[in-house]
């Protein structure tokens, strides 16, 4: 897939003209990674966001695991995988406020990756207004919708568990 077919087929990047794709083309690079590279960590600062363009990528969370009474261990459990197909974004929080990331992100194959950088953003957003509204409004519809999935996850394993200790 090429940077041009990944970003229109993007939902963060739904809507937009052609030539207001032709600006994000201005600040997306290609980026690749070998097989078992650790694109983004759990906890790091992130600055980047991320799309596939050829690849698997394992998406990955630390769980903290007791063995005994005083036995804990980490271990990181692989929640998705992602790709091209996919047209999935990762790191966007990263284009809104520099935080810690909420996940580990490594190459299950040889990938090729779009990255786009916070700063490059936020330059695009003042100097292109009426762009930066439509992408941060696809980019809250895409935050809202992770967001009230995770709510249905946690009530989904709140009720496995009432269920577990109550028998």
């Amino acid at each position: 897939m090429n940077l041009l077919a990944a970003l229109k087929a993007s939902t963060l990047f739904k809507g937009l003209e052609d030539r207001e794709i032709d600006e994000i083309l201005k600040i997306a690079r290609e980026t690749r990674f070998p097989k078992d590279s650790l694109i983004m960590e759990e906890g790091e600062e992130g600055d980047t966001l991320y799309m596939v363009l050829e690849g698997e990528l394992d998406v990955s969370k630390s769980l903290t695991m007791k063995f005994g009474d005083d036995d804990f261990r980490t271990t990181d459990k692989v929640l998705t995988r992602i790709r091209p197909q996919d047209h999935e974004v990762l790191g966007e929080m990263a284009l809104i406020c520099r935080d810690k990331r909420s996940a580990s992100v490594m190459a299950r194959t040889d990938c090729r990756l779009i990255e786009i950088r916070r700063d490059d953003f936020i330059r695009l957003v003042e100097e292109n207004p009426r762009l930066g509204v439509k992408i941060l409004l696809n980019l809250s519809e895409l935050l809202i919708g992770r967001l009230r999935q995770s709510s249905e996850d946690v009530v989904k394993l709140t009720t496995a568990l009432s269920i577990a200790l109550s028998k």
